[in-house]
């Protein structure tokens, strides 16, 4: 009895011994070294000639000229390309991939869902590894793509707009009732795509209801839209208290408040209140250039739609939109004239592409249009290292703590491109995704790579 229980002992401690030492083996880093690449670092005006950069899982573990190749690491030559962050997009809408009326009235949520996460993959194939979604149902994508159900980007949730009746979050039928009304019943698109709230106790109501949802900052509608039909384009929309109501209880969770406006009384008003992102702004006049430079508050402009010829607007956006539309591409490329000239360097990369799977694929077109303002180092900065800073303003409600986003440093997400050529002399590169990215890589995981 007593020789059985020795050996029955002794298997057990072979056992235990065999699982920790597996145990050891599984732990141990999955290391990806990259060799001869030419590294912007989403900083410096210079590449770093002939470098080597260590991922180790899913962070840089070093970058440097003479790193020792680890034991078992994957070694990627990179053949002089370009070692590069993954790009950020500053103010996208994932969800949003048909027209706002067809999404409301046409598709399920069940369709929403399926198409969004094709795009998401589509959009991190265009180099996009971290977004920072400006409204709509995308804690569920975020959720999956985290998860590792579904491929796509990182993505920073605001969750449903935050809109004042009648303002630019307002897509019911002229005979709807409202959905905060005794006995209304909310639509999907007030439960997960908009919130309809007036006066400081809904405004607190809403924005702690999208905290709840796991928003990682919170979207307000401060001034009136192109593509909303109720709000007339030069309205100021939400009063002086409702905005910092907004403003205070983001605050609270240590994060902060993003800001639709176009005009100036719209953006004054949401500094005032405390908005540190603003958002658009092709309306800004020298009022607010002076405004966002003494206040020191992110601007997240868009000039995608400087490539919209008026035929094609009216005819895309109706007789009551396109005039809208007009207007704000008419004040972008003053827009771009303040911004430089007033040396606001807190400027980062945007697109707002909303409605179409074919639009998103211009995203890219982005790069093209900001170089008629912008230096490609300038503008390859808005897309990385800037971008990577205001999403960082989510403090302790940021999604992806481990590491900085947007950089290429020691402790920083491997959010990787490898570019065939030299973006920093000439971000038109950028453009030509399909043709110039050889490799993307976000969070360790190569999701292409063309070198092979």
């Amino acid at each position: 009895m007593k020789k059985h229980l020795t050996v029955t002992l002794l298997a057990l401690t072979i056992s235990i011994a065999a699982s920790f030492s597996f145990a050891q083996e599984a732990a141990a880093p999955n290391r990806i070294m990259f060799t001869n690449v030419n590294v912007f670092d989403g900083v410096s005006k210079s590449l770093v000639k002939n470098t080597n950069v260590l991922v180790e899982d899913n962070l840089i573990a070093a970058v440097g000229v003479s790193i020792p190749k680890p034991e078992g690491a994957e070694v990627i030559d990179g053949g002089g390309r370009t070692l590069m962050p993954g790009l950020i997009d500053a103010h996208v809408h994932m969800t949003i991939t048909e027209s706002i009326a067809d999404l409301r009235d046409n598709y399920d949520w069940m369709y929403w869902g399926a198409v969004s996460t094709i795009e998401a993959e589509k959009m991190l194939l265009r180099g996009f590894t971290s977004v920072r979604d400006a409204g709509g149902p995308a804690m569920g994508l975020q959720k999956a793509i985290d998860k590792g159900k579904a491929v796509g980007p990182r993505i920073y949730p605001s969750g449903p707009v935050i809109s004042q009746t009648s303002g630019h979050g307002e897509h019911r039928h002229y005979t709807e009732p409202h959905p905060n009304f005794e006995g209304a019943s909310p639509s999907f698109f007030n439960q997960h795509l908009e919130f309809l709230a007036d006066g400081v106790p809904e405004v607190l109501r809403a924005t702690r209801e999208a905290l709840r949802l796991g928003a990682s900052q919170i979207k307000v509608m401060a001034g009136g839209g192109v593509s909303s039909s109720v709000d007339p384009l030069h309205t100021v929309q939400y009063l002086p208290e409702e905005l910092e109501a907004a403003v205070k209880a983001a605050a609270d969770w240590d994060t902060y408040v993003l800001v639709h406006v176009y005009n100036d009384e719209a953006i004054l008003r949401s500094i005032d209140a405390g908005v540190l992102s603003i958002d658009h702004a092709q309306l800004m006049t020298e009022v607010s250039a002076k405004a966002i430079k003494k206040a020191d508050v992110w601007v997240v402009p868009f000039f995608s739609l400087l490539g919209l010829d008026e035929e094609t607007v009216r005819t895309a956006l109706g007789p009551h939109a396109a005039p809208k539309f007009l207007k704000v591409q008419n004040g972008a490329r003053n827009q771009m004239k303040l911004l430089k000239e007033y040396k606001i360097e807190k400027v980062a990369f945007s697109t707002d592409i909303i409605g179409s799977p074919a639009a998103l694929t211009k995203q890219n077109d982005e790069f093209k249009y900001r170089l008629e303002a912008w230096s490609s180092h300038e503008v390859l900065m808005q897309a990385t290292s800037k971008a990577g800073e205001l999403l960082a303003l989510s403090g302790k409600l940021n999604p992806y703590p481990a590491g900085p986003l947007g950089v290429i440093k020691e402790g920083a997400y491997a959010d990787i491109l490898l570019v065939d050529g030299n973006p920093v002399e000439d971000a038109m590169i950028m453009v030509d995704y399909e043709n110039n990215f050889d490799l993307i890589m976000k969070d360790g995981v190569i999701y292409k790579n063309t070198l092979n």
